[in-house]
């Protein structure tokens, strides 16, 4: 599956959403990705495999810069259920959008 993590997310109202500070950075994908897959909670700990998984989902993502990603569906269920973990619904949404998430139809 080929995603686009470099594009800005946009709020409930489709105005961007920017990293704190005062340089006005759009707020995107490859930042959340970056955090889920680096992030840990005591109520839902990764495994050394999924620690290892982690960290092939960080290299293949950030060892180069490219307009897209082919990732397998199990790799973006993977970022899937992290960006759920430590995300809010507008983060959420947003990237089940991104990846054409079917779920999105149905309440639409």
């Amino acid at each position: 599956m080929k995603i686009k993590i470099d594009q800005p997310i946009k709020n409930f109202d489709g105005s961007t959403i920017e990293m704190p500070g005062p340089d006005k950075i759009p707020f995107t994908f490859r930042k959340v990705i970056e955090n889920v897959i680096n992030s840990q909670v005591d109520t839902a700990p990764l495994t050394s495999e999924k620690k290892l998984y982690a960290f092939q989902i960080g290299i293949r993502l950030f060892s180069k810069r490219l307009p897209e990603y082919d990732l397998t569906v199990d790799q973006v269920q993977f970022i899937k259920e992290r960006i759920g973990l430590f995300y809010g619904p507008v983060i959420y949404g947003r990237f089940l959008e991104l990846i054409g998430d079917e779920t999105l139809s149905v309440i639409q």
